[in-house]
């Protein structure tokens, strides 16, 4: 049985700079660290599967030769471990998959790849008074940016080093001597998203996602959608947009939505652009959070994506398959918000093609499928603490 799994070709796009390329390398590192603590064999092969095959394509971006040269030293030795590494699993994996009560490390194989996994550096713990969820070892990385004129843009990243700290929390719900994600006594109260529950009645979403089935799951607060609302109050009132990032933790195979960061932004009525990037990259590497999506206001208009909201998102749904847009529109009668992604491979591949900015329209994928879709993997979760950092 071989480990590797049927993964989509990875292209550089060098709309992106080289180093969005890296920051997704590092998110791989810490993901596999997680699967590795987790003893998850299937999932620790994919993801040293997917960062194999983007260290392959990396130097095939037009800024890699004169891209930093320790940046590239250091993922040449993350890269040899991991294909060592993967060396190891072979086997083990095969075994585990003739054996369905056992999908773990052996104590002697578990070793090894400890040892493997010593290039893994920066792996960091964030403990449950901080967060609500026990001893998470979570995926660290920031946002990297298209430079498609972001609606709420995903940050644009620079080779530059930032050293920026904020400690700005304006909430923290509910308290951490009752929030977890373990053992939870009302479980039953966790709900997953259908389109029923949403009054769907949006002609862009389908029926269902043919990727739905092999995206992680995502449990977002029940107070994330309401609480950014009244944030986004002021504005809404004045018809102007309102953004916001997500970050989350990934804790055996489920990411959790616990920290929205709202950054200080200019704003219009149809728009709204991230100011001081680095204030983000702060809290996202000091939290070790993964960018999990964005969420924004449509303060006068319908629940949809507009063709700038598509880019923007395009270039977190690039870092991560299960990121998310989420658009609260509170005068739409119909659907006052919506989670959505963009459809993939048919919406993926037409946004990446498109070299058009600001708002234009989109052709429709060849197949007839839609451009983007309700995301049919989000629970709500009421027990998850949840965080804002309010930065403006």
């Amino acid at each position: 049985m071989e480990i590797s799994v049927p993964l989509k070709k990875i292209e550089a796009d060098n709309r992106f700079p080289l180093s969005f390329y890296y920051r997704i390398a590092n998110q791989l590192v810490n993901q596999a660290k997680v699967y590795r603590d987790d003893q998850n064999v299937d999932d620790l092969c994919t993801t040293l599967n997917r960062y194999c095959r983007l260290f392959d394509v990396i130097p095939q971006h037009r800024s890699y030769s004169i891209y930093s040269a320790k940046e590239k030293l250091h993922h040449n030795k993350i890269h040899k471990e991991f294909v060592k590494e993967l060396e190891i699993l072979k086997p083990l994996l095969g075994r585990d998959l003739q054996s369905p009560n056992n999908h773990s490390l052996s104590c002697s194989n578990k070793g090894k790849v400890k040892c493997c996994g010593t290039a893994v550096t920066k792996s960091l713990r964030i403990y449950e008074e901080k967060t609500g969820l026990v001893s998470v070892m979570t995926v660290g990385s920031a946002i990297d940016s298209s430079p498609l004129e972001p609606l709420c843009s995903a940050p644009a990243t620079t080779d530059k080093d930032w050293n920026v700290h904020v400690h700005v929390v304006t909430q923290s719900v509910p308290s951490p001597a009752i929030s977890h994600t373990e053992s939870m006594p009302q479980a039953a109260h966790i709900w997953l998203l259908t389109s029923d529950s949403r009054n769907d009645h949006s002609k862009s979403s389908v029926a269902g996602s043919s990727e739905s089935k092999v995206l992680q799951d995502i449990h977002i607060s029940a107070r994330l959608m309401e609480d950014f609302l009244e944030l986004a109050r002021d504005n809404t009132n004045k018809d102007l947009e309102t953004c916001g990032v997500l970050g989350a933790f990934l804790k055996k195979g489920t990411f959790y939505v616990t920290t929205l960061i709202v950054p200080k932004q200019e704003s219009a009525s149809n728009s709204c652009q991230a100011l001081n990037e680095e204030e983000i990259y702060a809290i996202q590497d000091e939290q070790s959070l993964v960018p999990i999506g964005w969420i924004h206001t449509h303060p006068s208009q319908g629940c949809f994506m507009s063709s700038i909201d598509l880019h923007t998102h395009y270039s977190y749904q690039v870092m991560l398959p299960e990121a998310i847009a989420i658009v609260m529109a509170p005068t739409d009668k119909s659907r006052n918000y919506g989670i959505f992604r963009l459809s993939d491979p048919s919406g993926i591949t037409v946004l990446k093609e498109c070299q058009e900015k600001g708002f234009h329209p989109h052709q429709e994928p060849p197949d007839g499928s839609p451009l983007y879709e309700d995301c049919y993997n989000i629970y709500i979760n009421p027990y998850l603490r949840f965080e804002i950092f309010d930065l403006r």
